[in-house]
Protein backbone atom coordinates (compact mmCIF):
# COMPACT_ATOMS: atom_id res chain seq x y z
CA UNK A 1 0.00 0.00 0.00
CA UNK A 2 3.20 2.57 0.89
CA UNK A 3 4.39 1.69 -2.57
CA UNK A 4 1.19 2.29 -4.27
CA UNK A 5 0.77 5.70 -2.45
CA UNK A 6 4.28 7.08 -3.38
CA UNK A 7 3.65 6.30 -6.94
CA UNK A 8 0.69 8.73 -7.20
CA UNK A 9 2.45 11.01 -5.30
CA UNK A 10 5.26 11.28 -7.82
CA UNK A 11 3.12 11.17 -11.04
CA UNK A 12 1.30 14.23 -9.47
CA UNK A 13 4.52 16.44 -9.07
CA UNK A 14 5.31 15.76 -12.67
CA UNK A 15 2.14 16.37 -13.76
CA UNK A 16 2.62 19.81 -11.93
CA UNK A 17 5.86 20.97 -12.78
CA UNK A 18 5.97 19.49 -16.35
CA UNK A 19 9.90 18.40 -16.04
CA UNK A 20 11.57 14.61 -15.89
CA UNK A 21 11.52 14.25 -11.64
CA UNK A 22 14.94 13.47 -10.09
CA UNK A 23 14.50 14.44 -6.59
CA UNK A 24 18.27 13.89 -5.78
CA UNK A 25 19.80 16.13 -9.05
CA UNK A 26 20.83 19.30 -7.65
CA UNK A 27 19.33 21.86 -8.44
CA UNK A 28 21.78 23.38 -9.89
CA UNK A 29 21.89 21.14 -12.49
CA UNK A 30 19.01 22.87 -14.98
CA UNK A 31 20.03 24.35 -18.32
CA UNK A 32 18.88 27.54 -19.30
CA UNK A 33 19.50 28.61 -23.37
CA UNK A 34 19.01 32.17 -24.18
CA UNK A 35 19.17 35.16 -26.16
CA UNK A 36 19.24 38.96 -25.62
CA UNK A 37 17.65 40.98 -28.37
CA UNK A 38 18.53 44.67 -26.62
CA UNK A 39 19.04 47.13 -29.83
CA UNK A 40 15.89 48.90 -28.20
CA UNK A 41 13.98 49.57 -24.95
CA UNK A 42 12.53 46.88 -24.02
CA UNK A 43 15.21 44.43 -24.17
CA UNK A 44 13.58 40.97 -24.92
CA UNK A 45 14.96 37.98 -23.71
CA UNK A 46 13.84 34.53 -24.68
CA UNK A 47 15.08 30.67 -24.21
CA UNK A 48 14.55 27.07 -23.49
CA UNK A 49 14.90 25.74 -19.65
CA UNK A 50 15.78 21.63 -19.23
CA UNK A 51 15.10 20.80 -15.71
CA UNK A 52 16.02 17.55 -14.56
CA UNK A 53 14.68 18.17 -11.54
CA UNK A 54 11.44 19.38 -9.32
CA UNK A 55 11.44 23.04 -9.22
CA UNK A 56 8.86 25.30 -7.99
CA UNK A 57 9.77 29.08 -9.15
CA UNK A 58 12.60 30.55 -12.07
CA UNK A 59 13.10 34.22 -11.43
CA UNK A 60 15.38 36.74 -13.41
CA UNK A 61 17.42 39.21 -11.80
CA UNK A 62 18.91 41.84 -13.54
CA UNK A 63 21.04 45.23 -12.67
CA UNK A 64 23.42 47.75 -13.65
CA UNK A 65 25.87 46.79 -10.97
CA UNK A 66 27.54 43.25 -11.27
CA UNK A 67 26.91 42.56 -7.41
CA UNK A 68 22.75 43.14 -7.64
CA UNK A 69 22.97 45.41 -4.88
CA UNK A 70 19.75 47.37 -7.14
CA UNK A 71 18.49 44.71 -8.67
CA UNK A 72 15.03 43.87 -10.62
CA UNK A 73 13.11 40.81 -10.35
CA UNK A 74 11.28 39.05 -13.27
CA UNK A 75 9.18 35.71 -12.75
CA UNK A 76 9.83 33.58 -15.26
CA UNK A 77 6.23 31.72 -17.20
CA UNK A 78 7.37 28.47 -18.98
CA UNK A 79 5.19 27.44 -22.00
CA UNK A 80 6.44 24.36 -23.28
CA UNK A 81 9.87 25.13 -21.55
CA UNK A 82 10.08 28.22 -23.53
CA UNK A 83 9.72 31.60 -22.14
CA UNK A 84 10.67 35.12 -23.23
CA UNK A 85 10.53 38.35 -21.08
CA UNK A 86 10.14 42.17 -21.97
CA UNK A 87 12.64 44.16 -19.88
CA UNK A 88 11.95 48.06 -19.58
CA UNK A 89 13.26 51.20 -18.16
CA UNK A 90 16.62 50.49 -19.24
CA UNK A 91 19.17 52.64 -20.03
CA UNK A 92 20.66 53.69 -23.66
CA UNK A 93 24.43 52.33 -24.02
CA UNK A 94 24.87 50.81 -20.34
CA UNK A 95 25.71 47.01 -19.68
CA UNK A 96 23.38 44.84 -17.81
CA UNK A 97 24.34 41.44 -15.69
CA UNK A 98 21.42 39.36 -15.10
CA UNK A 99 21.26 35.99 -13.82
CA UNK A 100 18.33 32.74 -13.33
CA UNK A 101 17.92 32.19 -9.75
CA UNK A 102 16.04 28.94 -9.39
CA UNK A 103 13.31 27.32 -6.55
CA UNK A 104 12.43 24.26 -5.35
CA UNK A 105 10.75 22.83 -1.86
CA UNK A 106 13.71 22.83 0.05
CA UNK A 107 16.43 24.94 -1.57
CA UNK A 108 17.72 27.36 -4.19
CA UNK A 109 20.12 28.21 -6.59
CA UNK A 110 21.65 30.85 -8.50
CA UNK A 111 22.87 29.96 -12.13
CA UNK A 112 26.10 31.78 -13.78
CA UNK A 113 25.79 35.91 -14.22
CA UNK A 114 25.48 36.95 -17.73
CA UNK A 115 25.54 40.10 -19.22
CA UNK A 116 24.30 42.47 -22.52
CA UNK A 117 24.57 46.13 -23.52
CA UNK A 118 21.99 48.31 -24.69
CA UNK A 119 22.45 50.49 -27.92
CA UNK A 120 22.65 53.85 -27.96
CA UNK A 121 19.81 56.52 -28.82
CA UNK A 122 20.38 58.31 -32.29
CA UNK A 123 18.78 60.71 -34.60
CA UNK A 124 16.14 59.05 -36.03
CA UNK A 125 15.58 58.04 -39.75
CA UNK A 126 13.41 59.54 -42.58
CA UNK A 127 13.29 59.72 -46.29
CA UNK A 128 12.41 62.30 -48.34
CA UNK A 129 9.12 61.56 -50.63
CA UNK A 130 8.69 62.89 -54.24
CA UNK A 131 7.78 66.24 -55.06
CA UNK A 132 3.83 66.67 -56.89
CA UNK A 133 1.62 69.27 -57.68
CA UNK A 134 3.72 71.93 -58.23
CA UNK A 135 2.64 75.51 -59.12
CA UNK A 136 3.49 79.13 -58.97
CA UNK A 137 3.13 79.44 -55.43
CA UNK A 138 3.00 75.70 -54.30
CA UNK A 139 3.79 72.44 -54.13
CA UNK A 140 3.27 69.22 -51.91
CA UNK A 141 6.02 66.75 -50.56
CA UNK A 142 6.47 64.76 -47.44
CA UNK A 143 7.94 62.09 -45.55
CA UNK A 144 8.42 58.85 -43.87
CA UNK A 145 9.96 58.29 -40.51
CA UNK A 146 11.00 54.82 -40.93
CA UNK A 147 13.02 54.85 -36.92
CA UNK A 148 12.75 56.54 -34.06
CA UNK A 149 16.28 56.30 -32.80
CA UNK A 150 15.23 54.81 -29.82
CA UNK A 151 13.07 58.21 -28.57
CA UNK A 152 10.05 59.25 -29.49
CA UNK A 153 9.77 61.97 -32.64
CA UNK A 154 8.76 65.13 -31.21
CA UNK A 155 8.30 67.23 -34.88
CA UNK A 156 8.16 65.90 -38.46
CA UNK A 157 7.86 67.81 -41.60
CA UNK A 158 9.52 69.18 -44.68
CA UNK A 159 12.37 72.40 -44.80
CA UNK A 160 13.05 74.37 -47.86
CA UNK A 161 15.37 76.75 -49.44
CA UNK A 162 16.52 78.41 -52.87
CA UNK A 163 19.86 76.99 -51.39
CA UNK A 164 20.71 73.32 -51.11
CA UNK A 165 20.36 71.56 -47.84
CA UNK A 166 17.94 73.33 -46.01
CA UNK A 167 17.21 72.78 -42.69
CA UNK A 168 14.87 73.71 -39.96
CA UNK A 169 16.03 76.85 -39.36
CA UNK A 170 14.80 77.71 -43.02
CA UNK A 171 10.97 77.63 -43.93
CA UNK A 172 9.72 74.21 -42.56
CA UNK A 173 6.13 72.40 -41.99
CA UNK A 174 5.19 70.99 -38.99
CA UNK A 175 3.07 67.30 -39.90
CA UNK A 176 2.22 66.18 -36.46
CA UNK A 177 4.86 63.28 -34.79
CA UNK A 178 6.03 59.97 -34.62
CA UNK A 179 7.19 57.50 -36.91
CA UNK A 180 5.48 56.85 -40.54
CA UNK A 181 4.50 58.61 -43.82
CA UNK A 182 3.59 61.76 -43.65
CA UNK A 183 2.43 64.63 -46.25
CA UNK A 184 3.32 68.42 -46.34
CA UNK A 185 1.50 70.78 -48.02
CA UNK A 186 4.08 73.98 -49.22
CA UNK A 187 3.38 77.12 -49.63
CA UNK A 188 4.51 80.95 -50.02
CA UNK A 189 6.78 80.21 -53.17
CA UNK A 190 7.71 82.15 -55.80
CA UNK A 191 6.84 81.89 -59.87
CA UNK A 192 9.93 80.23 -61.99
CA UNK A 193 12.04 79.51 -58.94
CA UNK A 194 14.17 76.51 -57.80
CA UNK A 195 13.72 75.14 -54.49
CA UNK A 196 15.42 72.40 -52.61
CA UNK A 197 13.42 70.26 -49.90
CA UNK A 198 14.24 67.74 -47.17
CA UNK A 199 12.14 65.85 -45.12
CA UNK A 200 13.27 66.03 -41.35
CA UNK A 201 12.11 64.35 -38.36
CA UNK A 202 13.47 65.70 -34.32
CA UNK A 203 13.65 63.35 -31.19
CA UNK A 204 15.74 64.63 -28.34
CA UNK A 205 19.50 63.60 -29.69
CA UNK A 206 18.71 66.04 -32.66
CA UNK A 207 17.18 66.80 -35.78
CA UNK A 208 17.69 64.06 -38.80
CA UNK A 209 17.08 64.95 -42.70
CA UNK A 210 16.17 62.84 -45.51
CA UNK A 211 17.09 62.88 -49.19
CA UNK A 212 17.19 66.33 -51.02
CA UNK A 213 15.13 66.80 -53.44
CA UNK A 214 14.87 69.39 -56.06
CA UNK A 215 11.76 71.46 -58.17
CA UNK A 216 10.79 74.33 -59.98
CA UNK A 217 7.64 76.60 -59.57
CA UNK A 218 5.61 77.11 -63.14
CA UNK A 219 5.17 80.23 -64.66
CA UNK A 220 1.88 81.58 -65.04
CA UNK A 221 0.35 83.16 -68.44
CA UNK A 222 -2.70 84.95 -67.25
CA UNK A 223 -3.04 83.55 -63.68
CA UNK A 224 -2.91 80.10 -65.44
CA UNK A 225 0.62 77.38 -64.54
CA UNK A 226 1.84 76.29 -67.38
CA UNK A 227 4.94 74.02 -68.37
CA UNK A 228 7.78 73.21 -70.61
CA UNK A 229 8.09 69.97 -71.55
CA UNK A 230 10.66 70.36 -73.98
CA UNK A 231 8.80 69.83 -77.07
CA UNK A 232 10.71 70.21 -80.31
CA UNK A 233 7.49 73.02 -80.99
CA UNK A 234 8.47 74.87 -77.52
CA UNK A 235 5.02 74.81 -77.15
CA UNK A 236 3.64 75.79 -73.02
CA UNK A 237 0.76 73.30 -71.58
CA UNK A 238 -1.29 74.09 -68.87
CA UNK A 239 -1.53 72.24 -65.91
CA UNK A 240 -4.81 72.35 -65.88
CA UNK A 241 -8.28 71.83 -67.44
CA UNK A 242 -10.44 74.97 -68.50
CA UNK A 243 -12.34 74.75 -65.19
CA UNK A 244 -10.62 72.92 -63.19
CA UNK A 245 -8.39 74.31 -60.50
CA UNK A 246 -6.13 71.71 -59.94
CA UNK A 247 -4.38 69.35 -62.52
CA UNK A 248 -6.77 66.35 -61.28
CA UNK A 249 -9.81 67.96 -61.59
CA UNK A 250 -11.75 67.29 -64.67
CA UNK A 251 -12.73 70.53 -65.44
CA UNK A 252 -15.70 71.93 -68.18
CA UNK A 253 -17.15 70.03 -70.53
CA UNK A 254 -17.90 71.88 -74.81
CA UNK A 255 -19.32 70.39 -77.65
CA UNK A 256 -17.03 70.96 -80.38
CA UNK A 257 -16.37 74.85 -81.37
CA UNK A 258 -18.13 76.32 -78.39
CA UNK A 259 -17.00 78.24 -74.94
CA UNK A 260 -19.62 77.49 -72.83
CA UNK A 261 -21.24 74.68 -70.77
CA UNK A 262 -24.70 72.80 -71.13
CA UNK A 263 -26.80 70.41 -69.76
CA UNK A 264 -27.55 68.41 -73.04
CA UNK A 265 -24.55 67.45 -75.35
CA UNK A 266 -25.95 66.20 -78.87
CA UNK A 267 -25.55 66.58 -82.53
CA UNK A 268 -29.13 68.25 -82.63
CA UNK A 269 -28.17 71.08 -80.35
CA UNK A 270 -24.62 71.29 -81.68
CA UNK A 271 -23.84 74.85 -82.69
CA UNK A 272 -20.87 73.69 -85.37
CA UNK A 273 -22.82 70.22 -86.56
CA UNK A 274 -22.71 70.42 -90.28
CA UNK A 275 -20.93 73.94 -90.93
CA UNK A 276 -18.18 74.38 -92.33
CA UNK A 277 -15.62 75.65 -90.09
CA UNK A 278 -12.09 75.70 -90.47
CA UNK A 279 -9.20 75.36 -87.58
CA UNK A 280 -10.09 78.08 -85.01
CA UNK A 281 -6.89 77.58 -82.06
CA UNK A 282 -6.87 80.98 -80.75
CA UNK A 283 -10.15 82.25 -82.41
CA UNK A 284 -12.48 83.42 -79.43
CA UNK A 285 -15.91 82.73 -80.91
CA UNK A 286 -15.11 79.24 -81.14
CA UNK A 287 -11.89 78.55 -78.73
CA UNK A 288 -13.28 77.39 -75.12
CA UNK A 289 -9.24 77.81 -74.22
CA UNK A 290 -9.08 81.53 -75.11
CA UNK A 291 -12.50 82.39 -74.41
CA UNK A 292 -12.45 81.71 -71.11
CA UNK A 293 -8.57 82.11 -69.95
CA UNK A 294 -7.44 84.92 -72.33
CA UNK A 295 -4.03 86.10 -73.19
CA UNK A 296 -2.15 83.59 -75.40
CA UNK A 297 -4.21 80.73 -74.38
CA UNK A 298 -5.61 78.90 -77.13
CA UNK A 299 -6.95 74.98 -77.88
CA UNK A 300 -4.17 72.72 -79.22
CA UNK A 301 -4.21 71.87 -82.76
CA UNK A 302 -4.20 68.14 -84.35
CA UNK A 303 -0.74 68.68 -85.09
CA UNK A 304 0.37 69.80 -81.57
CA UNK A 305 -1.77 66.95 -80.21
CA UNK A 306 -0.13 64.89 -82.27
CA UNK A 307 3.78 66.10 -80.98
CA UNK A 308 2.40 65.35 -77.76
CA UNK A 309 1.56 61.67 -78.04
CA UNK A 310 4.95 61.04 -80.01
CA UNK A 311 7.61 63.33 -77.88
CA UNK A 312 6.60 62.13 -74.23
CA UNK A 313 6.50 59.04 -72.63
CA UNK A 314 2.59 58.05 -71.20
CA UNK A 315 2.60 56.17 -67.86
CA UNK A 316 -1.09 55.68 -66.79
CA UNK A 317 -1.42 56.24 -62.87
CA UNK A 318 -3.44 57.58 -60.64
CA UNK A 319 -2.77 61.07 -58.94
CA UNK A 320 -4.84 62.23 -55.58
CA UNK A 321 -7.27 59.12 -56.10
CA UNK A 322 -7.91 60.32 -59.80
CA UNK A 323 -6.89 57.73 -62.94
CA UNK A 324 -5.57 59.53 -65.57
CA UNK A 325 -2.27 59.79 -67.87
CA UNK A 326 1.27 61.66 -66.70
CA UNK A 327 2.52 62.63 -69.07
CA UNK A 328 7.10 63.31 -69.33
CA UNK A 329 8.25 65.36 -72.24
CA UNK A 330 11.81 65.00 -73.21
CA UNK A 331 12.79 67.15 -70.63
CA UNK A 332 11.88 65.18 -67.60
CA UNK A 333 8.89 67.56 -66.75
CA UNK A 334 5.24 66.87 -66.86
CA UNK A 335 1.19 67.09 -66.86
CA UNK A 336 -1.34 64.96 -65.67
CA UNK A 337 -4.59 64.30 -68.04
CA UNK A 338 -7.14 62.78 -66.05
CA UNK A 339 -9.63 60.20 -67.37
CA UNK A 340 -12.76 62.50 -67.88
CA UNK A 341 -14.85 60.44 -69.86
CA UNK A 342 -17.30 62.47 -72.10
CA UNK A 343 -20.35 63.82 -72.45
CA UNK A 344 -23.80 62.26 -74.10
CA UNK A 345 -27.03 63.37 -74.04
CA UNK A 346 -27.85 63.92 -69.96
CA UNK A 347 -25.41 61.16 -69.12
CA UNK A 348 -21.19 60.83 -68.87
CA UNK A 349 -19.03 58.10 -69.91
CA UNK A 350 -16.18 56.57 -69.53
CA UNK A 351 -15.06 58.01 -66.40
CA UNK A 352 -12.16 56.97 -64.62
CA UNK A 353 -11.46 54.94 -67.65
CA UNK A 354 -10.95 56.86 -70.77
CA UNK A 355 -9.35 60.67 -71.65
CA UNK A 356 -11.05 62.66 -74.15
CA UNK A 357 -9.84 66.14 -75.23
CA UNK A 358 -10.63 68.57 -78.08
CA UNK A 359 -8.15 69.66 -80.60
CA UNK A 360 -9.22 73.21 -82.75
CA UNK A 361 -9.23 70.95 -85.78
CA UNK A 362 -12.07 69.91 -87.87
CA UNK A 363 -11.49 66.75 -89.56
CA UNK A 364 -10.91 66.74 -93.10
CA UNK A 365 -13.78 64.95 -94.68
CA UNK A 366 -17.44 66.01 -93.93
CA UNK A 367 -18.20 68.83 -91.11
CA UNK A 368 -20.20 66.69 -88.18
CA UNK A 369 -16.67 65.42 -86.67
CA UNK A 370 -13.69 67.21 -85.49
CA UNK A 371 -10.03 65.57 -83.90
CA UNK A 372 -9.84 64.95 -80.32
CA UNK A 373 -7.43 63.39 -78.01
CA UNK A 374 -8.52 59.91 -77.12
CA UNK A 375 -6.48 57.50 -74.36
CA UNK A 376 -6.60 54.83 -72.33
CA UNK A 377 -4.70 52.52 -69.87
CA UNK A 378 -3.29 51.12 -72.93
CA UNK A 379 -3.86 52.75 -75.74
CA UNK A 380 -3.41 57.01 -76.95
CA UNK A 381 -4.26 58.15 -80.29
CA UNK A 382 -5.48 61.73 -81.86
CA UNK A 383 -8.53 60.64 -83.65
CA UNK A 384 -12.16 62.01 -84.88
CA UNK A 385 -15.54 61.99 -83.39
CA UNK A 386 -18.66 63.21 -83.21
CA UNK A 387 -18.94 67.70 -82.62
CA UNK A 388 -21.79 67.62 -80.30
CA UNK A 389 -20.39 65.33 -77.94
CA UNK A 390 -18.81 67.12 -74.32
CA UNK A 391 -15.27 67.35 -73.98
CA UNK A 392 -12.54 69.05 -71.69
CA UNK A 393 -10.35 71.09 -72.87
CA UNK A 394 -6.54 71.20 -72.11
CA UNK A 395 -5.11 75.04 -73.17
CA UNK A 396 -1.72 75.61 -74.80
CA UNK A 397 0.41 78.54 -75.29
CA UNK A 398 3.30 79.37 -78.05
Amino acid sequence: MKKIIFFITAMCLFAMHGCQKDIEAPINDIIITDQVEAAARPAIISGTVECPVSITKIELWIDSDENFSNHTVHDIELSDKAFSILVNELNFNTTYYYKYVVYNAVDMAELDTKSFTTMDSTLASVRTAEVSSITTNSAVCGGNVTSDGYLSVTARGVCWSTSPNPTITDNKTTDGSGTGSFTSNITGLTANTTYYVRAYATNNIGTAYGEEKSFTTLLSINGYDWVDLGLPSGLKWATCNVGATTPEGYGNFYAWGETTTKRLYDQSNSVTYNQEISDFSGNVTYDAARANWGSTWRMPTKAEMEELRDNCTWTWTSQNGVNGMRVTGPNGNSIFLPATGYCLGLSRYGVGERGYYWSSTPFESGTSNAYNLDFSSGYRNVYWDNRGYGRPVRPVSD
